[in-house]
Formats: structure tokens, sequence, C-alpha cells
């Protein structure tokens, strides 16, 4: 019989054997792989991985992971370096079958990959190009989703010209916002751009640029990008969103404003500006003072604001501003205004810059003195038509009205009377010589001894040189204006105002008051518009004439300027004065702009030959 202390021991002994078997039993059940097993009867009910994709939301890379089943599954996530990657464990989930890696390759995720953790956890691995920041959440109106947001990337920068405009333009996924700043010493542009990831790390690019040096983009936090634009000035710009591209930042910097240049001839000045391209242009014409703006939009003028002095007769002056960040404004003063034309847009005359430009029509009649004589007045009442009309007061309105339109022309207007006043005709011719006139010009109404004869014609005296060229100019503008039977032009030495005046004149009989019809018109204001303005060009005409007779020889046509211009044909010869042939073929258009409607008809009969009004021997 064995001692009782050694049964209890071999007792022990197979107990502890027993338990070592167990706990060995127990290490190699938890060292099954879990993707390879189901967990033992645990009491809860665990969710499905049912798919895992990839797709790009907003601009965003998004990855969601699918769950099914009735279990209920939570996350969580964290981040590891050296490859980059963000691991997201599902907890509570199981992976039913194992799929492929999804390649991915957006320039921040490479790769996304799901296993079987543990028995209760799925792993969700997202490689990653590089590190980046992003979101998972579990969205409470679809729990059965787990997404993880990637921010939007930002691809690459560019500077370029397209037309003349330049832009630097920051390309990405999806709409982008930004947020710009403008720093200096040195002068440069920042463009930083929330919630976006720069992919790559890209070196500064050069700029060979007017208004850039170069551009540089980095990682500036963790969830922004800031671009960087070095500029050679300070500069005005503008930031949009393109609407057709919306993956594209533009930098707007505009076409760029070179300046404004000029050119001089006989008849116009040629105002062109230089630009990069052909920006959008407003141009629009102002008065008080008179000027011609150009408003150049998406624009950027290329020096500080400037003035150009012209003072050639036509133009004062060239200003030039930025008028409003994107808009430039070219004004152009003028001491008057008679017309411009604007000029087809296109290549300058080298082609290395595009061209805008307006030519504005040159006065003549600029710093001229024109005495403008309205026949009789006060006690002398002149002709009387059949109506009562008197002339006195038809010669009164028609040379208010011509002296307003030279005025506008750039002349001085003197008038020998501006009201129902004698005025006798010595001091009539006085008044002229003493406004050192350059030409006078007496407004009156023929009478006849029958109402047969109709027309218009002007009388002229030789004494001074060009007056016959006066008269001829005067009538045929008179003629064209009005559409009256053409009386021609005759020389009156017994005329006693165009006799003694020291500077070229012409007495103009406008039409007969004698005759019912032609005082009919004479007492509607929109002929005497039409006769007042037909009088201004013949004006016009003869100035012109003498101006380009003038040039022609001096031996050239044109001041020089930046531009240069064309010469003047020089007119033919008369006897008379040393001038070209008839004024009829130099009229110009209606060089003073209409304001009525057309010309009355031709009517009358001219086969007797008329004779000034009478009374106080105004005309003789």
């Amino acid at each position: 019989m064995k001692p009782r202390g050694c049964a209890q021991t071999q007792l022990l002994s197979v107990f502890l054997i027993v338990a070592g078997l167990l706990a060995l039993c127990a290490r190699s059940l938890a060292a099954v792989p879990a993707s390879a097993s189901t967990p033992a009867d645990s009491g809860q009910e665990l969710a499905r991985v049912v798919g895992v994709n990839y797709a790009e939301v907003d601009g965003r890379g998004t990855v969601t992971v699918s769950l099914g089943g009735r279990g209920a599954a939570s996350w969580r996530s964290f981040a590891l370096k050296d490859p980059p990657r963000l691991v997201v464990d599902i907890v509570g989930a199981v992976l039913p079958s194992r799929p492929e890696p999804l390649a991915v390759a957006d320039g921040i995720i490479d790769k996304v990959r799901i296993a079987q953790f543990s028995s209760t956890v799925v792993r969700l691995v997202v490689d990653l190009c590089q590190e980046s920041s992003c979101t998972v959440s579990q969205p409470e109106e679809d729990p059965r989703q787990i997404v993880v947001t990637f921010p939007k990337r930002v691809t690459g920068v560019e500077f370029r010209e397209v037309d003349g405009r330049a832009e630097a333009v920051i390309r990405g996924s999806g709409r982008l916002g930004y947020k710009t700043s403008v720093l200096i010493e040195p002068p440069r542009i920042v463009v930083d751009l929330a919630d976006a990831v720069l992919v790559g790390n890209p070196p500064p690019m050069p700029v060979s640029h007017a208004i850039a040096r170069q551009i540089r983009a980095s990682q500036h936090s963790p969830d922004t990008v800031r671009v960087v634009v070095d500029l050679v000035k300070e500069t005005t710009y503008s930031v949009f969103t393109s609407p057709d591209r919306p993956g594209e930042v533009v930098v707007d910097f505009g076409h760029r404003i070179l300046g404004a240049d000029f050119a001089t001839s006989l008849k116009s000045t040629r105002v062109s500006v230089k630009s990069t391209g052909l920006p959008p242009v407003k141009i629009t014409r102002l008065t008080d003072p008179h000027r011609i703006v150009m408003d150049f939009d998406d624009s950027v003028l290329d020096s500080p604001d400037s003035t150009i002095e012209v003072g050639d007769g036509t133009v004062d002056r060239i200003r030039l501003a930025q008028f409003g960040p994107m808009t430039v404004r070219v004004v152009v003063d003028m001491p008057y205004y008679v017309g411009h034309t604007e000029l087809p847009r296109g290549p300058g005359p080298c082609g290395t810059w595009d061209e805008t430009a307006v030519e504005i029509t040159r006065s003549p009649l600029y710093q001229k003195t024109i005495a403008v004589d309205p026949g009789h007045g006060g006690t002398d009442p002149g002709a009387i038509g059949s109506t009562g009309l008197q002339e006195k007061a038809v010669t009164l309105d028609i040379a208010k009205r011509l002296a307003a339109m030279l005025e506008e022309a750039g002349a001085k207007a003197v008038l020998t009377r501006t009201d129902d006043v004698s005025v006798f005709l010595p001091e009539r011719v006085r008044i002229a010589a003493d406004a050192r006139a350059d030409a006078f010009v007496s407004v009156h109404a023929n009478a006849g001894r029958t109402d047969e004869p109709a027309g218009t014609e002007t009388l002229f005296c030789s004494n001074v040189p060009m007056s016959s060229r006066l008269a001829q100019c005067v009538q045929a503008s008179l003629v064209k204006e009005t559409g009256r039977l053409d009386r021609g032009t005759r020389e009156r030495p017994d005329l006693y105002v165009i006799r003694e005046a020291t500077m070229p004149s012409c007495l103009v009989e406008v039409l007969f008051m004698s005759n019912l019809t032609e005082e009919l018109l004479l007492i509607d204001p929109a002929f005497r518009e039409k006769a007042a303005r037909g009088i201004a060009n013949g004006i016009w005409a003869y100035f012109e004439w003498r101006l380009e007779a003038s040039a022609s020889a001096d031996g050239g046509g044109a001041r020089a300027g930046p531009a240069k211009a064309g010469n003047a044909a020089r007119p033919g010869n008369d006897s008379a004065d040393g001038g070209g042939a008839s004024c009829a073929d130099t009229v110009p258009g209606d060089v003073i702009e209409a304001q009525h409607g057309p010309a009355a008809d031709t009517g009358g009969e001219g086969g007797t030959e008329g004779d000034t009004g009478g009374g106080n021997g105004q005309g003789t």
C-alpha cells in the first residue's frame, strides 16, 4: 500500500498535464485565420461587407464600403507612413469573400485593399500616392455605408496668352474654392485653394512675360494649396472659375493696353490705341467738354496713367488711365466736334500689336472768325412777302442758326446784329473788320418784280481775292442742301457790304420772298435749318479748299506725328482768285450734322433776274 502523499502527488501531476493540453488547444484555435473562420457562438450577429467601390464625386476621390446583413458595424481609422496609407477598421463585420485590390491612381489614391483582419474586424487599406488629409463618415441617412472622402486635387498650373489675353491657369478636379490676396516687395498674387491637395511636388515654373516672372505651387497646409504668381510689377487682375471648364481657376490679367498714338492729316486726326489682342471696347462721344471716350474691358494698362499732348487743332490731348480693376479708359479731348469714324480693328502696321482707331474729322474752321451779317433789321424790314413775312426776321433766324453751327465746328462767329435793331452798312463792315474776320457772309432773301422768279443765288465783289471762290462754295452747298433752283453766282460791286469788306465776302440770297412757294418754305423752321446748314457747309468747303491749297503750295499735306499721314491733292486754278475749279466739285457732304427732314421740292422759274430786298439802301 502506497502512502497517501504519493497518491495525491500523482493526481496533481495528471491534473496539470490535462490543464496544459487544454491551454494548448485554446491557443491553436486562436491561431486560425479570421477570413477562414466564423466566430463561435458569440451571441452577436455581424454585418457583412458586400461591396467596395471608388468614384469621383464633385472632384473628390471617394471610397465607399457597402454593408449588408442585420448586424451593426462601427469603424476606426488611422494613418501610416512609409509608405503612406490610410487604415479603416470596420468593427463587427465579416468579409464573405476577399476581392482583388482596386486600382485607382488618381494622383492621391494608388489602390484600395480590403481583408478580414480578425474574426469581427474587416480592414480597409487605402494605399496613397502621397500623404493627404481625408474624412471618414458613416452617413446618418444611410448607415449601411462607410465613406472615405479625399480632398479635391490641384493637378497643375500654366501661364498662357491666348489672343493677346494673358492668364495663369490652375487646373484641378471639380470646382475649386479660392481666396486671393496681393503681396508687395516683391509684388505677387497669392491664390489659396481650400479643401485641396497638390498632386506631386511641381518646381517653380519660369514665365517670360511682361506681367509675370514665375508661378509657384505648394501644399500650404494639410488641406490648402497655395499658388503664387510672382509679378514683374504691380498690376490689376481678376480671378474666376472657367464656366466651360469648372476644374480651372483663372487668374486673368486681361489684354494689355500698350499705349496710344496719333497722326494728323489735312482733313482728320487718327487716334489709335495699341493692345495685345482686341479686347471688348465701347466708344462714346461726350460733350461739355467735347471728348471721345474708349472703354476697354478685360484690360490692364501696361504703363502708369499718362497724357499725350497733341494740340493739332483737332485733338487737344489723349489721356489713358486704369478706370476700373479690369477697364482701361482712353479719353480724346477735343476743342470742338464735327464727326468721327470708327476704323476697322485689327493688327497694327508692324503686326506686333493690335489696334483700335478712330478718325476724327478736322475742321478747317477751327480758330477762324466768321462775320455773319443778318440783312436788314429794325426800321428796315427788307422784302415783305404776300403772307406778311418780313425779310429781316428770316435773315436773323437763319443767321443765328448759322452762327451756332460755325461755333460748333470750332469757329468764332460774330453777328453784326443779334436782335431786331437797325445797323447801318458801314457799321456792319466795321464790326467784321474789328473782329479781324477771315470771311464775311451776309444773309438775305430775294425779291422780284413779279412772283415768278425763284431759286438761290450768291453775290460777290472781286475787290478782295477769293471772294468769288467763297461765293461758289456757299452757292453749291446751299443748293445741294435745299434742292432749290440754282441761279449761280454773280458779281455785284454795287452792294456796299461786300464791296467794302476787307476780307473774302459774299451775299447769299436764300430764296425769293416774292414767290409764294418759296415764302412758305422760308416760314418753315426746318427749311431755315437746312439753309443755315447749307451755308455753313459752303463756308467749310471754302476754308478746306484754302487749307489744301496752302498745304500743296508748301509741299506737304500733313503735320508730322507719330504716324505718317498722306498729302492732300492740290486743286486746280482759275483766273478769278488763283483757286481751283468750281467749288461745286469740292463741296463735302453734310459736314454740319443734319437735324431735320428732306429738302423741299425744286420749284419756281428763274426767267427774271431778281434784285436785293429794298429799304434803307440795305443791299446797295
